[in-house]
């Protein structure tokens, strides 16, 4: 499948931290606006907070990579020193209404700063990669100040800032653990994985990363710390899903589950209707070995539920989240590409016929092909065929499945794959068999009907029913 190229290195969250703790001590740090400043009174959903910012649309700096668009995130390889390329951030923060908030550190190895509008807090950090490069990470913090997480009683705090809140207790680890765990469920929060002596919880698309550990550096006391984060994507988990990890870069909830696949489908198709979710299909299709239920919404973003074969006695599951935006993109840039990858097959095809030329001494005639049966699937539209190409549409949601029968069928004649990337939404197969060759190319993004294609070199395609 093809991808936008970029070089852009994954920026953890660590990173991140230097700009939520720096200059931090003893009392409240810099506050933001008063409450009612505040847009939203609850945790924010995807589509409230991108009426404050959307990072997707947030615009680079001349000549930088930037990674895959998000709500909730932006990254970027850009050319320059850290002061300058943190200065455009700055002031492109500056002039959406967001406020500098104290403490920022600007130097010339690295910059860390925050700002916040109507409760929404975003870090910004800038860092060398190399000469004449930086790495840029903005994170949406959300509209949840941590320092308003409920707490267990006789808590000292250290320190309580915009978008982190730390305190310490006497009581040990463990209690205090399940202490928080209790309030947080109270208050609304659903359990949401974990890592460590860390365990997050989610409302709307507000995520909370609870740490509960002991603090050496503070006598041996335990240590609380809660950190906002807003996520992306609202993807709803199962209550018993286990291992559950959310990844912000890739949009993508993966969990284990004791669960049936049926049991998993039916809980999405009821979770996601209540966010207007809708599956294309009413059942799961096998795609390279995974059953999979793809959803749309009304502004034509899309989930992909894929479900791999039991192992263990446990069910492997992902959710993944792709915006309209990127699927036209990909759209685009496979359309951009189809006259190149067209131009290469018949460059291919010719040089084969002058290979067949030279050792026979004639020209290469038509009937001297191969013909080789090709099953056409039903619901098809748009069919155009030749010897040497089919072309046909199948409704949203059908291409994959259409290419994967071919695959098998192809391989079962005896043909060899030399690449496949088969994707949801877009994919490209190319297989050999002696001196002939097959190029499959399909598109299925959701905007117009999907597309299908399976190109022949050294070999008559006979379409057949």
């Amino acid at each position: 499948m093809l991808k936008p190229k970029c070089d852009v290195c994954r920026i953890s969250l660590g990173a991140a931290l230097v700009i939520v703790i720096s200059g931090c001590g003893k009392g409240t740090g810099g506050r933001l606006e008063d409450d009612r400043e505040t847009a939203f009174r609850t945790p924010a959903t995807v589509e409230q907070a991108a009426t404050i910012l959307d990072l997707s649309t947030f615009p680079a700096t001349d000549g930088a990579q930037r990674g895959t668009p998000a709500v909730a995130s932006f990254s970027s390889v850009a050319p320059g020193g850290v002061k300058s390329v943190f200065e455009f951030q700055r002031k492109k923060l500056l002039s959406l209404g967001f406020k500098e908030l104290p403490n920022s550190s600007i130097t010339d190895q690295a910059a860390s700063a925050m700002f916040g509008k109507k409760g929404f807090v975003v870090s910004v950090s800038v860092f060398p990669q190399e000469p004449n490069k930086v790495l840029v990470s903005i994170q949406n913090h959300g509209n949840i100040r941590p320092g308003k997480l409920p707490v267990p009683p006789n808590v000292q705090p250290v320190y309580v800032g915009d978008s982190t809140a730390m305190y310490v207790t006497d009581v040990s680890v463990a209690e205090t653990k399940e202490a928080c765990r209790k309030l947080l469920l109270a208050d609304g929060w659903v359990p949401y994985g974990g890592a460590a002596n860390s365990s997050y919880y989610k409302q709307n698309a507000m995520r909370v990363e609870a740490t509960v550990s002991s603090a050496p550096a503070q006598g041996g006391k335990t240590m609380i710390s809660y950190l906002g984060l807003l996520m992306s994507a609202d993807l709803p988990a199962p209550p018993d899903a286990e291992e559950l990890r959310y990844a912000e870069r890739t949009r993508e909830l993966s969990f284990d589950t004791t669960a049936d696949q049926k049991s998993i489908a039916d809980f999405y198709k009821k979770a996601l209707a209540q966010a207007k979710w809708e599956p294309t299909l009413d059942h799961t299709v096998e795609i390279g070995g995974k059953q999979e239920m793809i959803f749309r919404n009304p502004g034509k973003d899309m989930l992909t539920l894929a479900m791999p074969p039991l192992r263990g006695g446990k069910q492997s599951v992902s959710l993944q989240y792709q915006s309209a935006a990127e699927i036209a993109e990909l759209d685009r840039q496979l359309k951009e590409h189809e006259p190149e990858i067209r131009a290469k097959a018949k460059k291919q095809q010719e040089q084969e016929d002058e290979r067949w030329e030279a050792e026979h001494g004639v020209s290469r005639p038509a009937e001297a092909l191969p013909k080789l049966p090709v099953t056409l699937s039903a619901g098809l539209t748009n069919l155009e065929t030749n010897p040497s190409e089919i072309k046909f549409s199948v409704p949203n949601g059908k291409a994959k499945a259409v290419v994967e029968a071919w695959r098998k069928e192809f391989r079962d004649a005896g043909w060899k794959e030399d690449a496949a990337s088969v994707e949801a939404i877009a994919g490209a197969v190319s297989l050999s068999r002696g001196s002939e060759s097959l190029s499959i190319n399909y598109t299925d993004t959701g905007v117009s009907a999907a597309e299908v294609s399976l190109s022949a070199i050294g070999v008559e395609l006979d379409a057949r029913k």
